[in-house]
């Protein structure tokens, strides 16, 4: 089969004919609730994507990209403003979302490879788990990369589409032929008929096919323009005016990764050409995520289905010369969308900025909103009070994220909190600091830790992390740091990187040895 990824996707028929005589979302599902029976609970579908930076959606206040259906759903539903992952990677975010819990207490904290990762404990409830044993139909099509914490679910294994038409500035790999059948998969499961209430996870790819995209063209973007010929401008927060003030993990990151070793010799144009070929896979996965919404709505089952859009984590998106993603809490890589739609949600199009939220307050906002109890001890609080409009809800007051290592071969612990107003971040390498005032400065251009100004906020910083850590024995502090000092050793600069990063250095090593 062949899809045409470059114009209009191929979509089944009787998606065609769904679609022909769509109504607005809002109206399809916002008077849901007073079309449930008593006592009966609600469907839930979870549409997660891969890489998806808040500040990447239209609905979120970017003019440069077109997420249309994306922004449909905001439109008949809730969004959440402070919505933050709990790890800038994969695998960690996934465990933590689908546990309820953070990395360091489910033990995966990084995508493995050089780094072993266990799976998550038989003894941790999982979301698939309590929901199967609460009579849900439990089902999760697309990409996985769990570590066991998807365990309660049916998986339903991605599929590949053989062949997809891309244009050549912007080349297709496994992340985006995975998502056409996984979308097929998803619209076919929403038109069959369902005795029971599901829980169903359609977990997307894209937009992370913009790391394939990197290793596609390395530095060489320029020679072929996107359709149109326009770009899109650098973000405000492009360039690092105080790098010699930032955390030594930060200051090297080019050195972490081949992705961004390859960046750190890019022109200001290379990186137009990045965030031209990000909005387009982006828009890529909108398109699917408008598929799989239509199915939804023509299904008997849509007025009785609470819709969930959000993402594992963000993408560099070239602010700070960053791209992909790992190592930094900047809010490009930390701060994800979290929308919510369908019965009960009160307030279409609401934009909430009060409430502080991360991946681990799903599982038990989709346990209380489905009338089932969560797991004891859990970190996370429920978001249903403020999804059913009181803006007296239980808040954070913080949230919380954690770095360790992608895949071992430069382990560099860090942790972020972030409050009402400030985001601190301490890294173990060279007791780094950061200290943004996200009122004054949201593009995070000045870290703040040796204004005396701010004396009094950095200590209150500290404090809190450190009760955070005695409170949910993370043992952070007493973590070790593990960095070969070649990749701390060239002119402070990304533009200064010499050579391999420093897992193609150990995979250099590994060959020659064999």
């Amino acid at each position: 089969m062949s899809s045409n990824l470059f114009g209009k996707q191929t979509i089944s028929r009787r998606s065609f004919l769904a679609a022909a005589g769509t109504v607005p979302l809002a109206a399809a599902l916002a008077g849901a609730r007073l079309a449930t029976n008593p006592g009966e609970q609600p469907n839930i579908l979870i549409i997660l994507t891969d890489q998806l930076a808040q500040k990447a959606v239209g609905a979120y206040g970017n003019r440069h990209v077109e997420t249309p259906n994306i922004d449909e759903l905001a439109r008949g539903g809730v969004r959440f403003s402070k919505s933050y992952t709990n790890c800038p990677l994969c695998q960690p975010a996934r465990a933590a979302m689908w546990t309820g819990r953070l990395p360091h207490t489910t033990g995966v904290n990084s995508n493995g490879m050089n780094y072993p990762v266990p799976t998550v404990s038989p003894r941790t409830p999982t979301m698939g788990e309590v929901f199967s044993e609460a009579g849900y139909e439990a089902v999760h099509f697309g990409k996985q990369h769990d570590a066991g914490s998807l365990r309660g679910f049916t998986l339903i294994k991605p599929e590949e589409e053989e062949h997809l038409e891309s244009h050549p500035a912007w080349p297709v790999d496994y992340d985006s032929r995975r998502d056409v059948p996984t979308t097929r998969q998803v619209v076919d499961y929403l038109e069959q008929e369902h005795t029971r209430p599901f829980l169903a996870v359609a977990s997307l790819n894209n937009p992370h096919d913009i790391c394939n995209w990197i290793g596609s063209f390395e530095g060489e973007h320029e020679d072929i323009a996107p359709p149109g010929g326009e770009l899109p401008p650098l973000p405000d927060n492009f360039k690092i005016k105080d790098l010699e003030n930032r955390p030594r993990p930060i200051q090297y990151i080019c050195c972490s990764h081949r992705r961004l070793r390859m960046a750190s010799s890019w022109s200001e144009e290379n990186y137009r050409h990045y965030l031209a070929a990000y909005y387009h896979y982006t828009k890529m996965v909108d398109m699917q995520v408008g598929q799989i919404i239509e199915a939804l709505k023509a299904s008997p089952e849509g007025r009785n289905t609470l819709v969930v859009f959000l993402s594992d984590h963000g993408d560099g998106m070239g602010a700070h010369r960053m791209v992909t993603k790992q190592v930094s809490f900047y809010e490009e890589m930390t701060r994800i969308p979290m929308i919510f739609a369908g019965p009960g949600i009160a307030g279409p199009g609401k934009l909430l900025n009060e409430p502080l939220v991360s991946l681990i307050d799903l599982f038990p906002t989709l346990c209380e909103l489905a009338s089932i109890k969560a797991p004891s001890r859990l970190p996370g609080i429920s978001m249903a009070g403020w999804l059913h409009g009181d803006n007296r809800a239980g808040n954070h007051e913080y949230v919380v994220s954690e770095w360790e290592t992608e895949w071992g071969y430069t382990v560099s612990p860090g942790r972020m909190l972030r409050t009402e107003r400030y985001k601190y971040t301490c890294y173990l390498e060279g007791a780094g600091e950061e200290l943004y005032d996200l009122e004054k400065d949201p593009g995070e251009t000045r870290n703040l830790t040796t204004d005396r100004g701010y004396r009094d906020e950095l200590e209150e910083h500290r404090r809190l992390l450190k009760e955070h850590t005695t409170a949910v024995r993370d043992p952070f502090f007493g973590q070790g740091v593990r960095v070969d000092k070649r990749w701390r050793s060239h002119k402070l600069g990304y533009q200064y990187h010499e050579g391999p990063s420093a897992p193609e250095a150990a995979w250099a090593e590994e060959e020659q040895q064999k």
